[in-house]
């Protein structure tokens, strides 16, 4: 007769090893997925704070006169860009009317954008607002906002402009070091006339046709902070009025190196 218990082992053999693929095969179908959007959520908080370093550094240049700034930064599962506010699409038009003068004054604007890899989500450095998007999709949001206000005591608006300027468009990934300078720093007070007498101040945000942030501009011009209203059926334009005195502060922010 021939002798079965060899049959057993080999069948219990098969039995584990099935198990076992079964097993890898089950952590790879779904657990890897949720590991590797898991690990697409951290790079984006990390460069949400990343991004908002930098942005203080900005404040530090244009508000405390502090003439260089550098910060290190890990750039995980994406690419951080600098494009030339000559190359970048986005600018602020502000234009007041008196009655008797009228003044029109267009910003182009450049960025620090971070492109992740892993999702598409992207991150935007703009006019001193760090704002968050999906790429090829309407609709963004402020991150951490910019400074401009309104003092309704005394009627006046202020404007910050926050250029970024580079002598090439640079793009890093893995460890980079952000430097950066004050090129010009300049401060204009509109006086309406007669002095005191009201103003009406507009200001429209033109997009980048590859980074477009209107919705996010819509929200904080129109929001408490600043208290525009949207004009007519204007496309992202908002006005204020009886504006007593406008201040505009403009600043060049010069990309040396990342």
């Amino acid at each position: 007769m021939m002798d079965d218990r060899a049959v057993s082992e080999a069948i219990g053999f098969i039995l584990i090893l099935g198990l076992v693929l079964t097993g890898i095969g089950l952590v790879t179908l779904y657990g890897y997925p949720v590991l590797a959007k898991e690990q697409s959520s951290t790079d984006m908080k990390n460069m949400e704070r990343a991004m908002i370093v930098i942005q203080n550094d900005m404040k530090s240049l244009c508000y405390k006169n502090v003439p260089y700034k550098e910060s290190t930064l890990q750039v995980s599962g994406g690419t951080l860009e600098v494009i030339d506010a000559d190359d970048y699409g986005s600018s602020m038009n502000i234009s007041y009317n008196t009655g008797s003068d009228t003044g029109y004054l267009v910003y182009p604007l450049g960025a620090l954008t971070y492109r992740s890899d892993r999702s598409n989500e992207v991150i935007t450095l703009e006019n001193g607002a760090v704002i968050t998007r999906q790429d090829g999709q309407a609709g963004s949001a402020m991150l951490a906002e910019p400074r401009w206000f309104y003092d309704e005591p005394t009627k006046t608006f202020v404007i910050y402009i926050m250029n970024v300027i580079a002598d090439d468009r640079m793009a890093k990934s893995g460890m980079a070091t952000v430097r950066m300078s004050l090129e010009k720093a300049s401060t204009r007070p509109h006086e309406p006339e007669p002095p005191g007498g009201p103003v009406t101040v507009t200001v429209t945000y033109t997009a980048d046709t590859k980074n477009d942030h209107s919705t996010a501009w819509k929200n904080y011009l129109t929001g408490p902070t600043v208290g525009m209203e949207r004009k007519g059926g204007a496309e992202n334009t908002y006005e204020i009025s009886g504006v007593s005195k406008l201040v505009i502060k403009e600043y060049n922010i010069k990309i040396l190196g990342i």
